[in-house]
């Protein structure tokens, strides 16, 4: 045995000491929890979740499962399903899988029902958006009326 295979093997043990991973659950309850907050916050159910996502209402199910203890067979999911739900929630696949950060404030109702739309939809809703606050504007104006 040469010195230099001794010298690697034994620093083996110390990075993995020093580095310590997270645990397959650890993750799995990060992933549920996000999963949750952002279909909570984007106003749907898990069936409207899985068929935006073109996944099934059990898997998204079992996925938050995790969150009340129970590990299933989808707590551990796919990268192509994280990627699908991570879409049809308007996130990338890394927040789904990030540390929670500082409260941020409260999504909005109208951010949170064009999470997952097409471009074309949201569009068309901005520019909604985008009349109805001019509309408002001109109405707040003192000696300004609108003509009806």
């Amino acid at each position: 045995m040469s010195l230099k295979s001794e010298g690697a093997r034994s620093l083996r043990p110390r990075i993995v000491e020093e580095f310590p991973r997270p645990r397959a659950t650890d993750l799995a309850v990060r992933l549920a929890e996000q999963v949750r907050r952002l279909r909570i916050q984007a106003g749907l159910t898990q069936a409207e979740l899985a068929a935006r996502a073109g996944v099934t209402v059990e898997t998204v199910a079992r996925l938050e499962r995790v969150l009340r203890g129970r590990l299933s067979a989808n707590a551990n999911p796919s990268l192509e399903t994280m990627e699908r739900i991570g879409t049809a929630l308007g996130v990338e696949v890394a927040e789904l899988l990030s540390a929670p950060t500082k409260a941020k404030p409260r999504d909005d109702r109208l951010a949170a029902v064009l999470r997952g739309v097409s471009a074309a939809t949201r569009r068309r809703v901005i520019r909604v958006a985008e009349a109805l606050v001019r509309e408002d504007r001109v109405d707040a104006k003192p000696g300004l009326r609108r003509r009806q």
